[in-house]
């Protein structure tokens, strides 16, 4: 996963492989740093494409989410309650 930081000041997890439906364009600027920002703002600001940005795809919309461990045959499962 990569942890992109978007033009807010945040950082958004990002798929590792770049994807050609992905919705968010990244690169690695001269420092290393992950820079990331979506399409749509680049269409509403009109500001040209760094030659270096690929298409990513968000990790929340790809992430099946946890995983449930496996408990041993002796234990009984415990959830919360809200």
């Amino acid at each position: 996963m990569i942890f992109a930081l978007t033009e807010a000041g945040a950082y958004q997890p990002l798929d590792p492989v770049p994807r050609d439906d992905g919705n968010v364009l990244a690169h690695r600027d001269g420092m290393g740093t992950w820079r990331a920002r979506s399409i749509t703002a680049l269409d509403e600001d009109g500001a040209p494409r760094h030659p270096l940005e690929k298409r990513y795809m968000p990790h929340f919309a790809t992430c099946k989410g946890p995983r449930q461990q496996q408990l041993p045959a002796n234990v009984t499962p415990i959830r919360r309650k809200k």
